[in-house]
């Protein structure tokens, strides 16, 4: 009896299995399909890399947060910048449709050197360098091992000092060797619309996400398996890089344009922002009242005087 149960159990879990995999895999195609790429390829030591480049003059570069793609500019953002700049948008490893690096979870400076690269091999060896989040880390890491290479610092709502609460249990189970393939397929397989909606909305709070936006980032990008996986070993491991660089932002001296959402409560400034415009020495930090985690989207003018700033 026990040996029946045992073999219906495996048969069952067997099928369970391949039917998460086969919806799993239907959904990843379909989003890559709804959600095609937008711009051009360049390949980095065997890795490929997405971007997109627009307008002209001073080159400014844009780095996505955790679990993004470059859809995430290109919104509404990058368009106003390419009036006065050359925009250059990357999707980091394992986002949008640039290649993983490794199954290790890329550090910051691994995405930086890549994302530095990139830049060079497209003919612009100087740049400003924003970020967006986690984006924010990457920049701040770019400009640490590149500094005479950066003209300036624009950072949004970036991650940049280390914090006391732990990220979601799914991050690290997300990074597992073993649990990471089952979640990366399960949430593939079975995760609803709905937890990407209320994920925005968090994300927006106190403001809406705006009309159209859902559509246009490509929501299912994010919960395709290779995003899932990748998304969960770059945040796992991301606060031991934090507390190592952030001893090390006194040695920038570019200047920094820092500009944060007052009601940030996923990266709040009172972590971040408030303590890294106290580590630099050339900084103008613009506080925005009534703006969460989004000041990419509803404080444009703020940035755009910041990046006009800093192209002087």
């Amino acid at each position: 009896m026990i040996r029946k149960l045992a073999t219906t159990a495996g048969v069952a879990l067997a099928l369970g299995s391949g039917v998460a995999s086969y919806k799993s895999a239907r959904n990843d195609a379909r989003a890559n399909r709804d959600y095609p790429p937008v711009g051009q390829f360049i390949t980095i030591n065997g890795t490929r890399v997405h971007y997109v480049v627009e307008g002209s003059g001073p080159a400014l570069v844009l780095i996505h947060g955790a679990g993004g793609n470059l859809r995430d500019f290109t919104f509404s953002l990058s368009e106003k910048l390419a009036e006065n700049h050359t925009v250059i948008a990357f999707d980091r490893p394992g986002h949008g449709f640039t290649e993983i690096l490794h199954e290790k979870g890329e550090s910051l400076a691994e995405q930086a050197a890549l994302l530095k690269a990139a830049t060079d091999a497209l003919g612009y060896p100087r740049a400003i360098v924003g970020g967006y989040s986690f984006g924010g880390a990457v920049a701040l890491r770019w400009a640490l091992d590149y500094p005479s290479a950066t003209q300036g610092l624009l950072l949004m709502n970036a991650v940049s000092n280390p914090w006391v609460l732990p990220p979601s249990k799914l991050y690290a189970l997300a990074a597992g060797p073993v649990t990471g393939p089952l979640l990366g397929t399960t949430l593939s397989a079975f995760a609803p619309r709905a937890l990407v909606e209320d994920t925005l909305t968090s994300i927006f709070a106190p403001k809406p996400a705006p009309k159209g936006y859902l559509e246009h980032i490509g929501a299912s990008l994010t919960l395709r398996k290779i995003t899932l996986r990748a998304n969960g070993r770059q945040v796992n491991g991301l606060l031991p890089q934090i507390e190592e660089q952030s001893l090390r932002y006194p040695e920038l001296h570019m200047p920094v344009e820092i500009i944060h959402g007052a009601e940030d409560v996923t990266v709040p400034p009172s972590v971040h922002a408030d303590v890294l415009s106290k580590q630099l020495d050339n900084v103008t930090y613009t506080k925005v009242k009534g703006v969460g985690h989004s000041v990419h989207h509803y404080a444009q003018d703020e940035i755009l005087a910041a990046a006009h700033r800093l192209s002087q």
